[in-house]
């Protein structure tokens, strides 16, 4: 086992540990479990699009997990451990309807826990303040408090779309497009937004899947027969093959159609999974 895994991979694997156990504890008692689960991912989504402004476009802070020899990879997980955790806590504050007292001391151990991660180098500021966190936690918490309330009673159209945006988004992240990322098998390219290739990647990456999932949730919720919709999805392969052969994506040789499938309906039945849930 390397050395960085007891300095730096095990203070992460920590904080993933807590976050099952509030998990856990959330699911034990919340009533409505397949909701909870589906809300879950719908905040670690929201979570990654703040993260996202942070880190890839003002270039807040940086984490060092060291899970992974390519740095911007390693960066992007030391992101899911700490957005997991922050997720799962803002969860347990809206189920539980815990006072504005217990925003305050999470909000202190947050900060708390940041402090020691810079300490011991396994994250670093830029321009970032640990004190920065407290305000932070207790701005992305109260939202997610106001839009658990909402979800979970509404049936407005806007309010189930962007709780099952994000849910698909961030489930499908960790599940299909990091894993063809892992492999090796498919990767964005486009030189538009940065000069460093990886935050292009990723920024690039967002784009891709903003109007993938939209386009999909679109055309799942539409009352258009099968037929209509299966042209319609057609229309999806035909655009990431010509994606393809302009060089904007990589897949990898011979897997165009296998790699295409497993985003564009591997998407779509996380759609149709996701939609269940959230209206239970």
């Amino acid at each position: 086992m390397s050395s960085t895994f007891w300095t730096n991979t095990i203070w992460f694997f920590l904080l993933f540990v807590t976050s099952i156990i509030t998990n856990v504890i959330i699911f034990h008692k919340t009533n409505n479990k397949k909701f909870c689960i589906a809300f879950l991912f719908s905040i670690i989504g929201l979570s990654f699009v703040f993260e996202a402004i942070l880190v890839l476009g003002l270039n807040a802070y940086s984490y060092y997990p060291k899970l992974f020899r390519d740095s911007y990879l390693d960066i992007i997980f030391g992101n899911y451990f700490s957005q997991i955790s922050i997720s799962s806590t803002s969860l347990l504050l809206a189920t539980f309807d815990l006072s504005y007292v217990w925003y305050g001391i999470f909000a202190i151990i947050y900060f708390i826990i940041d402090i020691i991660f810079v300490k011991l180098g396994i994250y670093e500021h830029f321009w970032y303040k640990s004190i920065y966190t407290i305000f932070g936690f207790i701005l992305f918490s109260f939202l997610a408090r106001k839009w658990y309330i909402i979800a979970k009673k509404s049936t407005n159209y806007f309010i189930n779309y962007l709780s099952l945006y994000f849910c698909v988004a961030s489930f499908s992240t960790f599940s299909i497009f990091l894993g063809q990322r892992l492999l090796g098998i498919q990767l964005l390219r486009s030189n538009i937004f940065f000069t460093d290739i990886n935050r292009n990647n990723t920024s690039s990456g967002f784009i891709y899947q903003f109007i993938v999932l939209n386009y999909l949730i679109i055309l799942y919720k539409s009352r258009l027969n099968w037929i209509v919709k299966t042209l319609a999805l057609s229309c999806l392969y035909i655009a990431q093959y010509f994606a393809y052969r302009a060089g904007y994506i990589f897949i990898h040789k011979g897997l165009f159609f296998t790699v295409t499938s497993l985003d564009l309906l591997g998407c779509y039945c996380l759609i149709a999974v996701f939609n269940y849930l959230l209206s239970e």
